[in-house]
């Protein structure tokens, strides 16, 4: 009897799920899980400034603006001519390619010979297929777990054809609690990133830092570097313009 009971129960829910189908009725889908991305915490997607501090007091600006649909760059000076670092969107919107920077009237153009990527350790690592030579900077949407990126090749100076050699590593880490003299109680994204090259010199690191970047404040959050000289920067205000 009460296998007959559950196989009429479940010929009615049949029943109803053809005619809720008929009738252009049907249970509403969950929505998908919205994904943090780069640009919330960076902020590369707006006019968006700040001003950040070094540990003597000596102040610095950063100002990011959109090139055109996808393309962003980001000053880090306040004089003229300015310091661009230049950043593309890639075509499936799941990375930002780093293309290069402008400085001292001169484009310097960025491009791999290879890239890996690993865990937050840079262990596991494997190589990323190239996407014209552009750097693969930062993934677009932050994902739960820390990775490496690890890329070398070439920087081509264009107004002269000179070209030096580079590696530039990064760790990446997920969204964490951060404060710093000025704001307190906020999440950042963190990069550990470290950087070689022969440009007028014999190969040698010039930089290793770490970097806070804020979701909702944007870059230099925090700034801690280690080499070639202890240094410190700190976010103090931020804006839009």
């Amino acid at each position: 009897m009460r296998t007959v009971q559950r196989g009429v129960a479940s010929l009615l829910v049949i029943v109803l799920a053809g005619s809720l189908a008929v009738l252009g009725i049907g249970v509403a889908a969950a929505d998908p899980p919205v994904l943090e991305t780069y640009a919330d915490y960076s902020r590369i997607a707006e006019r968006a400034a700040g001003q950040f501090v070094s540990h003597d007091g000596a102040p610095a600006q950063w100002a990011w603006r959109t090139d055109r649909p996808g393309q962003y760059s980001i000053s880090w000076e306040e004089h003229e001519p300015e310091s661009r670092e230049h950043f593309i969107r890639s075509p499936d919107g799941n990375w930002l390619f780093l293309d290069g920077w402008s400085d001292n009237d001169t484009y310097y153009t960025q491009r791999v010979t290879e890239e890996s990527v690993g865990d937050a350790n840079c262990n596991n690592m494997h190589s990323i297929p190239s996407d014209g030579g552009r750097q693969h900077y930062v993934k677009w949407y932050v994902p739960t777990e820390g990775y490496c990126l690890d890329a070398k090749g070439i920087i081509t100076e264009q107004s002269t054809g000179k070209t030096f050699q580079f590696r530039h590593r990064q760790a990446w880490l997920p969204p964490a609690s951060c404060s710093n003299d000025y704001f307190a109680d906020r999440v950042c994204i963190s990069q550990r990133e470290a950087w070689w090259d022969d440009n007028q010199h014999p190969w040698a690191q010039t930089l290793d830092r770490e970097q806070y970047i804020a979701k909702g404040l944007g870059m230099a959050f925090k700034i801690r570097q280690t080499h070639p000289s202890p240094w410190s920067g700190t976010l103090r205000n931020a804006w839009t313009y």
